[in-house]
């Protein structure tokens, strides 16, 4: 038996009524739990999220008051068929390496110049891949139906997992000096919060471009923005900054966001990894059935 269901935002009206009669709060990652939302859930049982990085939570906080947090984080076999990310990732290499969002925006201003977007070829070069779990598993799979070399470090994973998949397995400072394209595929933790200085950023060849899926908070976004400015690095993409958050102000302070609009280097888009359709319907759906679960199992929080 479900009880009542309410379907609000934060800030919306209600929303802080609503707060102090829920047992279960479903959230997505643009909505950060913290003292705010906690403070006015007196209830609350559960929080069910779906997302595998749980940095938007205050963990201490529900740990505290035992309330649990359902997560897909440990649900490898669900989440190996959830392919929005990595192919999210693939598309901003694409972009990157040929240019394309910068020529269409010459096409919008009514110019055609062919000469000015000339790209690279991804058959041949090496990409790098810093963590191979589950999404980068898969993009080294597009990597290799690319006609790349593909090499990666991860401390959990074997050299000989890695060679049946197809990986050459390394450390970071090579992989760093080695790879045409490094992609940043690791769970964010405290134990790797700037995992990438500006001294790894000096590391890599001039020619390459970096792809930052995962989160913003494992890069130093200042080292990031030198390496582009003093040329360290050909370009960047990112799906993900630092202090993210849903009411979108963010990138007014953020020093890349603001060197993105006068350069054609650097491409940020908002966090769309996991934002497809087919991803969301799955994933709220199994969510739903672990949240069930778990008061079957007789948790009463």
């Amino acid at each position: 038996k479900v009880g009542p269901v309410s379907l609000l935002k934060p800030g919306q009206s209600g929303f802080a009524a609503a707060l102090e009669q829920t047992d279960v709060l479903v959230v997505r990652l643009g909505v950060p739990v913290k003292e705010k939302i906690l403070s006015k859930a007196k209830n609350l049982k559960v929080i069910a999220i779906n997302t595998t990085g749980l940095n938007h939570i205050d963990l201490d906080e529900t740990v505290r008051r035992g309330i649990a947090v359902i997560s897909l984080r440990g649900h490898t076999a669900f989440l190996e068929k959830i392919h929005s990310t990595p192919e999210l990732t693939w598309g901003l290499l694409l972009a990157l390496v040929r240019k394309i969002p910068w020529a269409f925006e010459s096409i919008k201003r009514g110019v055609w110049d062919r000469s000015s977007f000339v790209g690279h070829e991804l058959y041949g070069k090496t990409l790098g891949i810093i963590g191979l779990g589950r999404i980068g598993k898969i993009v080294a799979a597009y990597g290799r139906v690319f006609g790349m070399k593909v090499i990666a470090c991860d401390p959990y994973v074997s050299a000989g997992l890695m060679k049946r998949r197809g990986v050459e397995k390394t450390n970071l400072p090579r992989l760093l000096k080695k790879a045409d394209i490094v992609n940043l595929h690791v769970l964010h933790t405290p134990k790797v919060e700037k995992l990438l200085e500006e001294k790894h950023f000096r590391m890599m060849k001039p020619n390459a471009l970096f792809i930052n899926t995962a989160r913003g908070e494992l890069t130093n976004e200042v080292g990031l923005l030198k390496a582009l400015k003093e040329k360290w690095i050909a370009g960047a993409a990112l799906d993900v900054i630092r202090n993210e958050n849903q009411k979108g102000g963010h990138p007014k302070k953020n020093p890349l966001a603001n060197y993105a609009h006068t350069h054609d280097n650097l491409l940020i888009v908002p966090h769309i990894g996991g934002a497809a359709v087919e991803a969301w319907q799955v994933t709220e759906e199994y969510l739903a059935e672990l949240v069930v679960k778990h008061f079957r199992n007789g948790s009463k929080r």
